[in-house]
């Protein structure tokens, strides 16, 4: 049976993934990007409720545009492309 940190570690590879492919990041990059933003540190039900309520490639997109909280407006990102959707 999966563990709650199996879940979340495939949870954030899949963000990892997603910077990867949808951001053109290296593996690397993507890993320090999530790292460092911390989204991937759950330490309440609350936390992990926030978290998985929206999807990888929602969370790849928050960090790769910062600046622009409403980037989930620009048609060209959102809705996610049919490849991720269809997955």
């Amino acid at each position: 049976m999966k563990t709650m940190n199996d879940i979340l570690g495939v949870f954030c590879q899949e963000i990892v993934e997603c910077l990867v492919k949808y951001g053109s990041l290296d593996e690397s990059v993507a890993k320090e990007m999530v790292s460092g933003s911390k989204i991937c540190e759950v330490n309440s039900e609350m936390q992990e409720n926030l978290l998985f309520h929206e999807t990888p490639y929602y969370w790849a997109m928050t960090l790769l545009y910062p600046d622009n909280p409403y980037w989930y407006q620009d048609s060209k990102l959102w809705p996610p492309p049919k490849e991720y959707l269809d997955k």
